[in-house]
């Protein structure tokens, strides 16, 4: 049996796990994987890394910038949620991999990935591997020329002096840019309790980018073109032992102010597009949220995961009483119904450029973090992680959901009369997979109803024939 986990060969195996066939036995895999994890914790050229107690059967953690292929999910394993803590490595496994430091000048790639104090040490501010992928933008923004190559440099049509290399923020909601005229349901601005607008970008990897963007010489694969989009697509799927797959990432970042501590955030420099000047200003940014899609060959309907900064609706872990909350006022007035309050009156790109005049939303949870299977759950498996990881920001920052298909081959295309959840791989979690910072105003069923439901599997089954992307559904010209 081949246990390999990465390209590099270096890793320990996951098995792919389908709830509806006859699951895979992983011992010998399971073994070699918890073998070659602790050498990976302790290698040589790193400090050592303290494992935190874990759950009986839990693989152990990986400190590697190799991202994992597949999930590995024992045996003795006969439900979807004795499954998810399984799921949930497989995130935070990505998670980890997706914010490793990149090796300068190679997009995409990361640095010395076998090398866990490359990630340990890395401190604040550096480039990680998917900062380097390119953004959505790149495919959309080309007007009559071909998107860049993935390897060409960055370019933005709002920010064409910024220096190269720089990150360019120019979306101030999930779902439109500010050159879109597209009015839709994730389109209401966010703004945080300074006042400031919440930022947010989304991103491919270069099998995706690469995938859209299509052959220089056959136009019919520009996917990117609408009139190419006539029949339902699929991304490349990944797989062991070295197969990626497809990646799409958003991201919400907000606006640092001398109130906040650095050092609980993941924090760039970045161009910041200011619609009402029409220019660009550099500004610290913090990492706020963070959703990753990926797509697997065992899970053709995605692997969702979303995370978020600790201290986005209350006090995380290790906090002062003074530590600012940054979309909650610390109080429960107003009082949020749905899990928000003070919904901006407009929807994007109507935004208020006095400072004085906007209004924080005041944002809660309605949707808690699961707290099963006990022992196991995803609020436990957090905490292994962020004790891993003491020591760095990305202690700082929590696994909120994954979600994904328990029967993936159960498929039926909207379009086809497919219904939701049972024609979309038998989404589980259902419903309730939501993030405070990109579905802020959708955490209900009911607030959500227009938008196809209130997790990313339901909103995104609405785009199923360009294979849950509704980045390409909506944006192709």
């Amino acid at each position: 049996m081949n246990c390999e986990r990465t390209k590099s060969q270096k890793k320990a195996a996951v098995i792919a796990w389908l709830l509806v066939v006859p699951l895979l036995a992983v011992s010998s895999c399971a073994d070699q994987g918890s073998q070659n994890s602790n050498q990976a914790a302790g290698n040589a050229n790193s400090s050592p890394v303290t494992m935190p107690p874990l759950p009986p059967g839990f693989p152990t953690p990986v400190i590697s910038g190799d991202i994992p292929l597949s999930v590995q999910v024992p045996s003795s394993v006969t439900t979807p949620e004795q499954a998810r803590p399984f799921f949930d490595y497989f995130s935070w496994e990505t998670f980890i991999a997706l914010n490793w430091p990149a090796q300068s000048g190679n997009r995409g790639q990361p640095d010395q990935p076998t090398n866990p104090s490359v990630f340990l040490k890395a401190g604040n501010g550096y480039s990680s591997v998917w900062e380097t992928y390119r953004n959505a933008l790149d495919l959309f923004e080309s007007g009559n020329q071909r998107p860049p190559a993935w390897n060409a440099p960055g370019t933005s049509s709002l920010c064409p002096t910024a220096p190269a290399g720089a990150s360019i923020l120019e979306m101030f909601a999930k779902g439109s840019a500010v050159g879109d005229n597209i009015d839709e349901s994730f389109s209401f601005p966010l703004i945080d309790q300074f006042k400031n607008y919440a930022v947010f970008e989304i991103r491919f990897n270069e099998t995706q980018y690469d995938f859209i963007r299509g052959d220089d010489n056959d136009q019919s694969t520009w996917l990117y073109l609408l009139k190419n989009l006539i029949n339902p697509i699929q991304m490349p799927a990944g797989g062991p032992p070295s197969t990626e797959g497809a990646t799409m990432l958003k991201a919400a970042w907000r606006v640092m102010t001398d109130s906040d501590d650095l050092s609980r955030y993941y924090v760039i420099d970045a161009q910041v597009y200011d619609p009402q000047t029409k220019s660009c200003t550099q500004k610290k940014v913090g990492l706020v949220g963070f959703h990753i899609v990926r797509k697997l060959k065992d899970f053709p309907e995605w692997i969702w995961s979303t995370f978020e900064q600790v201290d986005n609706v209350e006090r995380g872990p290790g906090a002062t009483p003074t530590t600012p909350i940054s979309f909650n006022n610390g109080t429960n007035n107003p009082q949020t119904a749905n899990g928000y309050y003070n919904k901006p009156a407009n929807k994007f790109p109507d935004l208020e450029p006095d400072q004085s005049k906007r209004i924080p939303v005041q944002v809660t949870r309605l949707n808690p973090i699961p707290t099963t299977p006990a022992g196991a759950s995803t609020v436990d498996i957090n905490r292994i992680y962020q004790q891993l990881l003491a020591g760095t920001v990305w202690q700082y920052y929590e696994l909120v959901f994954t979600q994904w298909p328990s029967q993936p081959q159960s498929f039926k295309l909207m379009e086809n009369g497919g219904i939701y959840p049972q024609d979309c791989g038998a989404a589980f979690p259902v419903n309730g997979v939501t993030n405070t910072t990109m579905e802020t105003y959708f955490q209900s069923q009911s607030d959500a109803a227009g938008a196809g439901g209130n997790s990313c599997m339901s909103c995104h089954y609405r785009a199923d024939a360009t294979d849950f992307s509704w980045a390409l559904k909506r944006r192709a010209h």
